[in-house]
């Protein structure tokens, strides 16, 4: 119809109408009638429908297409809405797990659906569950904390697998063991039919990144939503969470270039003051094992009870207590804190393409960052 419109007039689109609609019965011939001041407000909204090139053979493809437009006179509208808030999240600074989180929220109440589960995936592959909410404020079902892409036959594996698919719907939530297209049957327990899950991918054909899955009770909740739809609302939030994804990571190997640079710079010199210090103690060792074999000569060059004898004696125990074993120890242990430093300032190198996160205190994730010298070394 797209291009029906753009290389012909208004007559011969009209005249085709009637020749599709000539054989079908009364009541669908009806029906098709009604159906087209819908189809002509949407397509005069901006609304192009997706045909693929595929021909009008008879009445019922018709009645398809007019069926398909009308239902989506509200796409353009709803895309420019969706769209602008989506974008708008990119201006404001927050970590990727929170931008997704946002995004959700936009994409829940602008889907009509009633909960959403938001996963990025981890450095092993993983797919980390990192939020989650229903819109009505209840309790949440238990969701599986991490999904692994080798349940190939699931389909969001599947869409993650393909390389190219942005968002895959599913209308049967049971367990894959029950013939049915979910994790797990909790869900589907639960009263959730229908799930639409957006695949987040970078530019440059890189692996998926993120998840947003959301869930409806609604039988074929999400089928009224038009494919070129769905595919600009995945490409927004792969656009906003990407991002922040580009943006955390470019902000995490200036800091990583910068600390091995100035870090590595620090260490070096402190490497070469210990190393240096260390070298002294040798020598006030050697010194001090001399001065004590010279105290010891002294003392027997003087006679019994004499003053030169015991200030000989008191020389010698002096020297003995002067035990500089412990402040070596302590050198080697600012030698080897350099060297920790160093593997360390290392890992924050690796960190900008393969970053870890631990728990810490306050509720805060950071970068894990501890030297495993058995695996580096």
């Amino acid at each position: 119809m797209e291009q029906t419109v753009a290389q012909h007039s208004p007559e011969y689109i009209r005249e085709e109408i009637k020749r599709l609609l000539k054989y079908a019965p009364p009541e669908m011939r009806a029906a098709a009638i009604a159906l087209l001041p819908a189809a002509k407000r949407s397509l005069n909204t901006g609304y192009h429908p997706c045909l693929r090139g595929v021909p009008m053979r008879s009445w019922r493809c018709l009645l398809m297409l007019l069926t398909s437009v009308s239902a989506m006179q509200n796409d353009t509208e709803m895309l420019l809405r969706v769209s602008n808030d989506l974008l708008a999240i990119a201006d404001r600074m927050a970590p990727p797990g929170e931008v997704l989180r946002q995004s959700a929220e936009i994409l829940v109440h602008a889907l009509y659906a009633d909960m959403y589960v938001c996963r990025l995936r981890n450095a092993n592959g993983e797919w980390v569950a990192r939020s989650a909410n229903q819109v009505d404020g209840g309790s949440i079902p238990i969701v599986t904390p991490m999904l692994e892409e080798g349940l190939r036959e699931h389909p969001v594996m599947r869409a993650i697998l393909e390389g190219h698919t942005r968002y895959v719907v599913s209308n049967n939530l049971q367990a894959l063991a029950m013939g049915g297209e979910s994790f797990d049957c909790i869900i589907y327990k639960e009263g959730y039919r229908s799930r639409l899950a957006f695949v987040l991918r970078e530019r440059s054909n890189k692996p998926p990144f993120g998840l947003v899955m959301l869930y409806t009770k609604r039988e074929y909740g999400f089928e009224s939503f038009d494919e070129r739809f769905l595919s600009k609302c995945a490409s927004i939030v792969s656009l906003t969470v990407g991002r922040r994804v580009a943006v955390a990571r470019d902000t995490l190997e200036k800091a990583a270039g910068a600390m091995a640079h100035y870090g590595n710079n620090a260490l070096n010199v402190m490497r070469n003051q210990a190393e240096y210090c260390g070298e002294l103690v040798e020598d006030l060792d050697a010194n001090q094992a001399r001065s004590l074999r010279l105290a010891r000569e002294l003392l027997a060059e003087f006679p019994e009870h004499s003053r030169g004898r015991m200030l000989a004696v008191e020389l010698e125990k002096a020297l003995a207590r002067n035990d500089l074993t412990e402040l070596a120890g302590h050198l080697g242990g600012v030698l080897e804190g350099t060297r920790r430093m160093t593997r360390i300032i290392n890992s924050l190198k690796k960190s900008a393409d393969r970053p870890r996160l631990m728990h810490y205190a306050l509720g805060h994730d950071v970068l894990r960052l501890e030297d495993d010298v058995t695996r580096e070394d």
